[in-house]
């Protein structure tokens, strides 16, 4: 909505009219929960996967440590990052190689991983 009441419903509704068919689009925009099921070649994730932080606990540097990650949320990063068949850009996403629960390297809890 913010759209329409920014720009106009006459402006929306022609720009709207001037999209070409999937089928011949360069780019598509979609969301996760409309991307289940499909693929495409290559995927760029937008920033609408915000870094959960813990505001009441701090690093030594004063900053939030990394916040636990919802499993709904993880559910549908899972389905937005495995659409991509060749070329995945993580974007906005690109905080989980920093969270501790997203990139636990080589070993997790004292075992090797595997």
């Amino acid at each position: 909505m913010e759209v329409i009441d920014e720009h106009g419903a006459d402006v929306v509704l022609h720009t709207l009219s001037r999209l070409a068919a999937e089928t011949h689009a360069e780019v598509v925009v979609s969301t996760a929960h409309a991307a289940k099921g499909r693929e495409w070649p290559t995927v760029r994730i937008a920033d609408d996967f915000p870094e959960p932080v813990d505001p009441e606990n701090t690093d030594l540097d004063g900053e939030p440590i990394p916040g636990k990650i919802e499993p709904s949320e993880a559910r549908l990063a899972y389905v937005a990052v495995t659409r991509a068949r060749n070329r995945l850009d993580l974007g906005g996403l690109a905080w989980i190689n920093r969270h501790p629960d997203g990139n636990p390297g080589p070993e997790r809890n004292g075992r090797a991983a595997g």
